[in-house]
């Protein structure tokens, strides 16, 4: 292997030459200045210059990005767990386009009860930062976070609103305590001790600690028994008996009770697969799983070692007392140094060899393999159906990356847009935009189209952001035409990008029953194209393109709705002495609108923090007087 790296033109030459020996991070950058891809190192030196070495055998992803490279800046750490801990950081902040593409990036939700509140709640957060709150997960996904939620508003009563309840009546119950669901603590008749039993209850439910839980109910069954309250007595035990079946369905894969992450890897081709097992209390709690593609030269501790930083290096992450792998990572020392400084508590990462643990990793690589497998067919079936709108469109690129635009305005006014993003045939909602008209007065959809068009795709001649594969336009020819407009002023060639239109109409006459009538159908039109095309009404490309026009124009209608909310909310409590932005703010926080504030009483809006009973009269008044 050569020792000495080859020549570039470029910044690099000199800075190859005098490259420290210590641990810490390189990003690579090009002529704009863009990160190309971040990584670590134990020695900045030999890292850096091995991709520049004649006999290197880098994929065809690391050589483009090497020939991209102009120059790289470092970032020297102390140890090789700081450089890991600030990897993670600078790939989330840049997104550096030759990193690996994790297909995952979410936040794991959690559970949070609010004891310091007279009537504690339980809900769904994806932040852990109010120190007075516990906090339970994370849970792999927002609708096993909701199954557990659901089983405690139905077995523990645990209010949902959102009211500040000071043990006084503010409001009639709802529903959900007309279904037993809730024990209705807005009545104010509800003891703060009985209510504080039903949240002892919860915190044992949500740690695990059933055995405890059953035996509790059952006391208490037969206290009320003694005391001849059996229909109390029947409530209980019916309560137990149901907490008993689901303990029951939960599978224990430890018997001593244990935390423990449990991690496996599945490749097939070009594709890889990581499978995590969440076990809390020694029983599965749920389940995630990462997908990667294109990877074939990507080692496995690559892989690994991504999905690791992406679910422990951050301030969200909660550690297991044991993280279980199926080989030898490189930085596993390293990983265990930061996990036990992060948690305050030991943390053990090993590779079993035997036993109940190897099992465990066994059931990971099992579960990798069957969710690969899925995963794949779907990636098949959407590149199927990608195709087909690719011919059916007489496309020039695949549409892989598809932005969607639409115009919305409630009677020529409070006109907003949306953007939605789809790709690989999936919604990617982190993508998503909304937009308010600032230049625009009036209805004029043209007109606004053109500004939100600009806006957006004036930040793909800056670098900020790459082009889609599609631009859809809920719209005919007038908007398709202003939108090739725009990019030819931005001076984005249509060989680049391709653009349609989708729009409705109603010429076709159908037989319906006895008679006939007009049918709307649908259209694509495109620029320089002098006939539409009209897909089968029931064809595949139609429905992609629909599924996508759809959801850009429900976004649009809900920012638009939840401006108008908020306006006139605002508009009418700045008449009011003494309501400012942050009490307006909390108002409508509280009450979601003016109907409901109309007909909130003092007791409802003393609820609200920061309103006095001297302010809470007159809010009260000044809706009295002007209804």
């Amino acid at each position: 292997m050569s020792e000495e790296p080859e020549e570039k033109d470029s910044p690099l030459t000199s800075k190859l030459k005098h490259l420290p020996e210590r641990p810490g991070v390189y990003l690579f950058k090009n002529t704009r200045g863009d990160v190309l891809y971040v990584g670590k190192a134990k020695s900045l030196r030999s890292r850096v210059r091995s991709y520049f070495h004649s006999s290197a055998s880098h994929n065809i992803r690391i050589q483009v990005m090497v020939s991209l490279a102009c120059d790289v800046s470092l970032i020297i750490t102390d140890t090789e767990a700081e450089a890991l801990i600030l990897e993670e950081q600078l790939i989330k902040t840049h997104l550096p386009r030759y990193n690996v593409n994790l297909k995952d990036d979410k936040s794991y939700p959690y559970c949070k009860l609010t004891l310091s509140e007279m009537y504690p709640r339980l809900f769904l957060v994806r932040e852990k930062h109010d120190p007075k709150a516990e906090y339970y997960g994370p849970f792999p996904s927002v609708k096993e976070a909701r199954q557990v939620l659901r089983m405690v508003y139905r077995y523990f009563q645990l209010r949902t609103s959102k009211m500040d309840l000071k043990g006084q009546k503010t409001y009639r119950p709802c529903l959900n305590f007309q279904l037993k669901r809730c024990l209705g603590p807005c009545r104010g008749t509800v003891p703060v001790e009985d209510y504080d039993e039903s949240v002892q209850q919860v915190r044992l439910f949500m740690r695990g600690r059933h055995h405890e839980l059953l035996e509790q109910i059952k006391s208490r069954m037969k206290d009320a028994s003694t005391k001849l309250e059996f229909e109390k007595a029947a409530m209980l035990r019916d309560q137990a008996r149901a907490l008993g079946r689901i303990f029951e369905k939960q599978t224990v894969l430890d018997a001593k009770g244990n935390d423990q992450d449990v991690f496996n890897l599945f490749r097939e081709s070009n594709s890889a697969g990581i499978q995590v097992l969440f076990i809390r209390n020694g029983r599965l709690l749920g389940t995630d799983f990462f997908f990667y593609e294109e990877c074939e030269q990507v080692t496995d501790d690559n892989l690994l070692g991504q999905v690791l930083n992406r679910i422990y290096m951050n301030d969200k992450a909660v550690m297991p007392r044991e993280i279980l792998l199926p080989f030898e990572y490189s930085d596993q020392q390293e990983l265990e140094k930061v996990l036990n400084e992060k948690s305050e508590r030991k943390v053990t990462v090993q590779r079993p060899q035997r036993g109940r643990k190897k099992e465990l990793v066994q059931m990971a690589f099992n579960n990798a393999k069957m969710n690969l497998g899925e995963q794949r067919a779907r990636t098949l079936r959407d590149d199927e159906v990608l195709r087909r709108v690719q011919g059916a469109l007489h496309l020039k690129h695949l549409p892989l990356t598809v932005e969607a635009f639409d115009i919305s305005h409630l009677s020529g006014n409070q006109t907003v847009a949306s953007m939605v993003s789809w790709k690989r045939n999936h919604a990617s909602r982190q993508d998503y935009r909304k937009y308010r008209i600032q230049s625009i007065e009036g209805p004029d959809d043209f007109a606004s189209m053109k500004e939100v068009l600009t806006r957006r795709y004036k930040r793909t001649l800056s670098g900020e952001m790459p082009l889609p594969n599609l631009i859809l336009i809920d719209g005919g020819k007038g908007q398709v035409n202003v939108a090739h407009q725009v990019l030819q002023d931005l001076g984005i060639p249509l060989e680049r990008i391709d653009l349609i239109g989708l729009a409705k109409g109603r010429s076709e006459r159908r037989r319906v029953g006895g008679g006939s009538r007009l049918k709307d159908f649908e259209y694509i039109v495109k620029p320089n194209m002098k006939n539409e095309i009209r897909p089968h009404r029931n064809s595949p490309e139609l429905y992609f393109l629909q599924n996508i026009r759809d959801e850009s124009h429900r976004f649009a209608i809900q920012f638009q709705r939840l401006l108008k909310r908020s306006e006139n909310l605002h508009s009418v409590l700045e008449d009011i002495p003494g309501v400012g932005r942050e009490r307006r703010r909390l108002l409508l926080r509280q009450f979601g609108s003016l109907t409901s504030l109309k007909k909130a009483q003092i007791e409802e809006l003393l609820g609200v923090p920061g309103i006095s009973r001297k302010l809470a009269g007159e809010i009260h008044s000044f809706f009295s007087t002007n209804n």
